[in-house]
């Protein structure tokens, strides 16, 4: 990857907006292969077991008397499809869209070649089993990190209510706010092992530290990114939900474009990072 002049977050948005015009193509089979056998078992999912939930779960959770009774007034829903939604997304759909858009992305922006969609999925499929264990890696760092957390909070909170109940109170604030703000620092630093794995063959702890070293001295700016990018998403898959409420009149027809605003929209946001993964390689040449 050769280095040039830096990007600021307008010039990141102005390019991504640039390949995904010009990768429309591309990117589009990309989600037909990686995204929509996802988006098509979430809309099962959550038509066959959401839709149907009863209605005063949560007064029964509130009313259990032991955390056996609280487990078992929760729906399956949500705690077996979920899970199963969350972790099929997690560990397999998302490092196969963010590998093939990075080769599509980089392919564009650094190389100023098109990467055909099947040298970039070929790409995601070979590259995935490590994504897979380097993704296990860093999500049960966070699990046994949260774990910790949670008992050091837990204890200074206590503590601090033995001697006055106001004061645990906000112990417990302060120590919630903390380990916020830790899940932040560490997910946005952790954000770009995908990319890692897709550009620099590097796996299991090496992409995540060359993750950390790429995102030193970038967590705030990042921080803006990540922002900046949920709010364009966002505006951008409601705006698609409106277009398509009004034939949402026809039964079925809502989850249909729900399904088709997702494969539009979501692709941009794995360009952007894509992107912003290029700008931070530029910045630490």
């Amino acid at each position: 990857m050769t280095p040039r002049t830096q990007f600021t977050l307008g010039d990141i948005f102005r390019i991504s907006l640039s390949a995904y015009r010009q990768r429309f193509r591309s990117l589009m089979g990309i989600s037909l292969v990686f995204l929509l056998p996802f988006d098509i078992i979430n809309a099962y999912v959550q038509l066959r077991f959401f839709g149907a939930l009863p209605a005063n779960w949560m007064a029964k959770v509130q009313e259990a008397h032991s955390v056996s009774e609280a487990i078992a007034a929760i729906p399956p829903a949500y705690t077996t499809w979920m899970p199963f939604v969350i972790l099929l997304y997690s560990l397999v759909v998302l490092p196969l869209m963010a590998i093939a858009t990075s080769r599509v992305t980089v392919g564009m922006v650094v190389h100023g070649f098109d990467v055909p969609v099947q040298e970039a999925g070929n790409d995601a499929f070979r590259k995935w089993p490590m994504s897979f264990v380097t993704l296990l890696l860093v999500y049960g760092l966070y699990g046994f990190a949260a774990l910790v957390a949670s008992w050091v909070i837990g204890l200074c909170t206590g503590m601090a209510a033995s001697a006055s109940q106001v004061l645990g109170v906000i112990v417990g604030g302060i120590g919630l706010l903390a380990a916020f703000a830790g899940s932040v620092w560490y997910w946005v630093r952790a954000a770009f092992v995908p990319y890692v794995i897709a550009e620099e063959k590097r796996g299991y702890a090496a992409a995540l530290r060359r993750s950390f070293e790429l995102t030193k001295g970038e967590v705030w700016r990042l921080v803006g990114f990540f922002l900046a990018l949920s709010l364009i998403l966002s505006a951008a898959d409601g705006f698609l939900l409106l277009v398509g409420s009004v034939f949402a009149v026809i039964p079925g027809l809502g989850v249909v474009v729900a399904v088709l605003a997702s494969l539009i929209v979501v692709p941009f946001g794995f360009v952007a990072l894509a992107v912003m993964y290029i700008d931070l390689r530029m910045r630490k040449a």
